[in-house]
């Protein structure tokens, strides 16, 4: 909270009774309006509330009470005796609702005061460290530098990420961070990384996990394989790169290229789950269009429906609460659509299913080997005869089945 702090002294070096009193009375004035004004005061922080299984905080009717989620306790540098705001509060609450930056026990924040509440912003960067910046000593009451760690305090994560001039920098504690900047300061960027190492540099190979998203510039990815060269990637793209990187679609996974799907890998799967099929083939325009068109006509009364949401926001809650029931609704609807639109997708359309080979060649050489042993069995030979009929009923039997078909890898007919 602001405060301020006398800095001048004044002496006119006269002995005089009565100019002794005026130079008192004028003292005193010019004391009274000399002095630094603090708007923000540095806090040490002795306490965070983060951990709801040891909530220590406020609670409401018996329940952790969320307001104070992130809320810290301390001392003022300024006066340890001194209180937060409102009277009485020993929390300290987050001053963003938003973007939080969650101190350690030592470290000093800046604090302000708004509308009687104490809240607190940054933490003082008197070390430069991304990592700690806990500073001890700056008031005479508790001693936060003993207090349980609760960070590392490796020289790993001590270092700031290596940026350029304009370069914008989300740094987090253990060597990881976004930067919003250029590549080849030709075209914007934006890296998303875990560096993983100790110097914060970017580098797609050496660091732990990448996420690259880019208009212009060209990154180079290294092939996995070391007989394989590496990818010159350049223009408009998004780069992932980690020792594992999961896509989980709950629903639907689609992948698309305009020009070229490439799949690569030391030991390539494609299978599918219980009661599912794989489909290959042309591309179905119509099947494509008829996905699009109840899409299309579901978004356009969602827009419709989203523009009377928007004119009824100005009329009071509960028309707002309404249109926002209407909105979930209607993108419930657009769910379900998608579902029934696949039904019928599955009614119309033409496939073929997939021979399997190798029982299909078993089955040819099955019947070969019966023609010729029917071609030399003698017709006194009873018990001959009746093992050739039935493996030719056998024989029957799978090509009227067709067990040689692979019932779950399909392909589309082409038009």
């Amino acid at each position: 909270m602001p405060y301020k702090k006398n800095i001048g002294g004044i002496s006119f070096g006269l002995n005089n009774e009565f100019f002794n009193k005026v130079k008192n009375e004028v003292t005193g004035l010019i004391k009274a309006a000399e002095f630094e004004f603090y708007e923000l005061e540095l806090f040490t922080v002795t306490d965070i509330l983060l951990d709801i299984e040891t909530w220590s905080g406020p609670l409401n009717n018996g329940k952790l009470d969320w307001k104070y989620y992130g809320a810290i306790q301390g001392y003022w540098q300024s006066d340890s005796n001194k209180k937060t705001s409102p009277k009485g509060e020993v929390w300290v609450l987050p001053l963003d609702p938003h973007i939080k930056r969650y101190p350690v026990i030592g470290e000093v924040v800046v604090c302000v005061n708004y509308l009687g509440r104490t809240y607190y912003s940054t933490i003082l960067n008197h070390q430069n460290n991304p990592n700690n910046n806990i500073k001890t000593g700056l008031v005479d009451k508790g001693n936060p530098g003993s207090a349980t760690p609760t960070i590392s305090t490796s020289p790993m994560f001590h270092k700031p990420v290596v940026a350029n001039p304009g370069d914008i920098i989300i740094q987090g504690r253990v060597n990881n961070s976004i930067n919003i900047g250029s590549q080849d300061m030709v075209g914007s960027s934006i890296k998303l990384v875990t560096h993983g190492r100790e110097n914060p540099s970017y580098d797609l190979e050496k660091d732990a996990a990448s996420i690259y998203i880019q208009d212009g510039g060209s990154v180079t990815v290294k092939n996995p394989n070391s007989k394989m060269g590496s990818n010159i990637v350049t223009g408009k793209k998004i780069i992932l790169d980690a020792d594992y990187i999961v896509i989980n679609a709950k629903k639907q996974l689609k992948l698309q290229g305009g020009e070229l799907v490439e799949v690569i890998g030391g030991n390539t799967e494609i299978k599918h789950n219980a009661g599912g099929k794989i489909l290959t083939g042309e591309t179905e325009k119509a099947v494509d269009e008829l996905r699009e068109r109840v899409k299309t006509k579901l978004q356009s009364e969602f827009e419709e429906k989203k523009k009377e949401f928007l004119e009824a926001a100005t009329k009071g809650q509960e028309a707002f609460d309404k249109g926002i029931a209407d909105l979930k609704d209607l993108d419930e609807k657009m769910k379900n659509a998608i579902k029934d639109v696949e039904k019928k997708i599955e009614m119309f359309r033409k496939t073929s299913f997939t021979l399997n080979g190798d029982k299909f060649a078993k089955l040819n050489k099955k019947v070969v080997d019966l023609t010729q042993k029917l071609a030399t069995t003698p017709p006194t030979d009873a018990v001959g005869i009746a093992l050739i009929v039935k493996g030719i009923a056998e024989v029957l039997r799978s090509y009227a089945t067709l067990d040689f078909i692979n019932t779950d890898i399909v392909t589309i007919e082409k038009k």
